[in-house]
This record gives structure tokens, C-alpha cells and sequence, in this order.
């Protein structure tokens, strides 16, 4: 799907006429480099009009991740005796960024580079756009755990980090 149109579509009714309004719409048949485009123009008026994307862009991230993903992460959760070993398998299945690692009471997620298409096809990329992955998380563990987890944002490269790192709490 057009991830400019999911944005659209994920905002609250009014926050999304407010964006039309100011920057129109987008075609649905939009390229990726029109789609980020719009996506950037999108994030910053809404910083520019203190509109908070943060829970739109994390209802995108949910529709990102794959039902496989899940899936997969379900069934090697099962087979896990705790949750350090079933993240080493998160990272020898490739879910997740390959660098999930257990810190305490906290699960941290590295991203060693952009996996989405959209920020690598525009200069200057919001940073609130990374919300979409920490939403990408929230659904990956809080299926796996089978309650809500809590994913806050570290640092990211759209930040101008060299990776991007995220910290699940509240799966226990």
C-alpha cells in the first residue's frame, strides 16, 4: 500500500484535513520518492503546527510488520526457556534487526541501518518518522508477550545517530 495514503488514513480525521489542506493530497499510484516526499512535507507541518504523528506513525508501524514476522517470533518464543535465548533467536531468524540483546529488566533493539524504503528516498527526513518503527516493535512483542509493551525511541539515525536504538520495557 501507498505508505503516504496509510499515514492519511492512520491520523485522526481532523489532523489529516488540516495536512490536506495545507499540502493536498496524494495519489494513490504515487511513486516512493513522491510518497516520501509528501510523507516529509506532511511531518514537518504538523511539527511546524505542534500536531503530535507520534500514535499515527506507530499505527503505521503495526501495519508494517508482516503476520509471518509475528508468527515466526510466536513459535520461537515457545521454544525459548527465557528471554534472552528467545532473542537470540529473534536475531538468528532475522526479526528484529538482528541485534536484540536483554539489559536488565529492558529489551534493546538496534537497527545497524534504515530498513525502510521512504527515508532513503528523500534528504532530510523528519526524525519523527522513526515513530513507524518503534510501532513496528510494538506489535512484534506485544503479540509475542501477549500484553502491551512499551517501546520508547533512543536514538536514530534520521536523528543522525550511526544506528538506530529502541528500549521494550512492561513484557514481563
Amino acid at each position: 500500500m501507498n505508505k503516504a495514503l496509510r499515514l492519511m488514513q492512520n491520523a485522526d480525521a481532523e489532523i489529516s484535513a488540516k495536512i490536506r489542506e495545507s499540502i493536498g493530497d496524494i495519489d494513490e499510484n504515487a511513486t516512493p520518492l513522491k510518497q516520501a516526499g509528501y510523507i516529509n512535507r506532511a511531518l514537518d507541518f504538523a511539527g511546524e503546527n505542534n500536531i503530535c504523528m507520534r500514535e499515527t506513525l506507530r499505527k503505521c508501524g503495526v501495519c508494517c510488520i508482516s503476520n509471518n514476522a509475528v508468527k515466526t517470533a510466536k513459535k520461537l518464543y515457545a521454544k525459548s526457556g527465557n528471554t534472552a535465548e528467545f532473542l537470540e533467536k529473534l536475531n538468528g531468524a532475522d526479526i528484529g534487526g538482528k541485534n536484540l540483546r536483554l539489559e536488565g529488566d529492558k529489551i534493546i533493539a538496534v537497527y545497524k541501518k534504515c530498513y525502510c524504503n521512504i527515508p532513503k528516498k528523500t534528504e532530510n527526513m523528519n526524525p519523527t518518522y522513526c515513530e513507524c518503527s518503534a510501532g513496528w516493535y510494538e506489535k512484534l512483542f506485544s503479540e509475542v508477550f501477549e500484553r502491551a509493551v512499551n517501546v520508547k525511541i533512543i536514538n536514530t539515525i534520521l536523528n543522525g545517530a550511526d544506528e538506530c536504538s529502541f528500549e521494550i520495557t512492561e513484557f514481563e
